[in-house]
């Protein structure tokens, strides 16, 4: 079964699926064993891993695409990845769409900024027109060639705009939308404005939905709930904060939280490579 047939099916159940967002193949790894059925990508992420820079659209297209493979021959879960604004117009899209599948993704989702894209939380982007994105989300439905490649469609407009754009995304075919709520009144609104299963990223300590968990919100009406910085803020904090007590200790004895090597070996999956080599290399 194809990943984006195991994404298809899970989008029909009544359960709210929960993706945390991978940066590349170990923390897409790190995701499934951890037991969640789904994963994101985080553009964020990426552009901190490959290039150490915020996300201000500087990952190239063959970058993103290579990476993406990487994470999707990594684990058996389907990924559903940030596609920026399908990088570029509605052509450009049918590439992306056809290049991403063939990676081994589940879906992607892609937006209605100008190119370069950026962060909304970083700074209001400008948007293309209801008219062009449209364009961008026919040109990807046509150029799946598996009905089940999940494609979602994210409006980084104010909210009232943004809700008008949304339900034209639908029509025009997109399997689920999204939107950044700024405020506990649009993350409550959105889904009764918005005909269409939704897809939001959790967003802590921005008043968005405080206090509440994915289970809470699949209740108000979203179907999708990703975690895009989770893993990496996590992995950022914990390794840069181990990095100072090496500096000023020059010795790893009171950094505890770490696995051992052995530890390391187990997770990643020697086990598994040492048994292959036991079937194929044993002569």
């Amino acid at each position: 079964m194809s990943k984006a047939k195991i994404l298809r099916e899970l989008l029909a159940t009544e359960e709210t699926i929960l993706a945390p967002c991978a940066f590349d193949a170990l923390s897409a790894r790190m995701i499934e064993k951890a037991g969640f059925k789904i994963a994101g990508t985080s553009g964020s992420g990426m552009h901190g891993v490959m290039l150490g820079r915020p996300d201000a659209g500087l990952l190239a297209f063959n970058e993103m695409a290579e990476s993406l493979g990487k994470m999707c021959d990594a684990v058996s879960i389907p990924i559903i990845a940030d596609a920026e604004g399908g990088y570029g117009n509605a052509i450009n899209t049918i590439r992306t769409v056809k290049t991403f599948e063939k990676a081994g993704l589940g879906g992607l989702f892609i937006e209605d900024q100008k190119l370069p894209p950026n962060c909304p939380f970083m700074k209001q982007p400008p948007l293309v027109s209801i008219r062009e994105m449209v364009g961008k989300i026919k040109a990807a439905v046509d150029a799946r060639t598996d009905p089940d490649f999940v494609i979602v469609a994210r409006s980084d407009a104010p909210f009232d705009e943004a809700c008008e754009r949304l339900n034209a995304y639908a029509e025009a075919g997109a399997d689920l939308v999204k939107l950044v709520p700024r405020t506990n009144r649009e993350f409550l609104e959105l889904p009764t404005r918005v005909k269409a299963p939704l897809h939001i990223g959790f967003t802590s300590g921005k008043g968005i939905h405080d206090g509440m968990t994915a289970w809470e919100i699949g209740e108000v009406g979203y179907k999708i709930v990703t975690f895009p910085m989770v893993p990496f803020n996590v992995i950022v904090y914990s390794g840069y904060e181990a990095l100072k007590t090496l500096h000023r200790e020059a010795t790893d004895e009171s950094i505890h939280n770490m696995y051992s090597l052995d530890e390391y070996f187990e997770f990643i999956g020697f086990p598994e490579l040492h048994a292959l080599e036991e079937k194929y290399l044993s002569e």
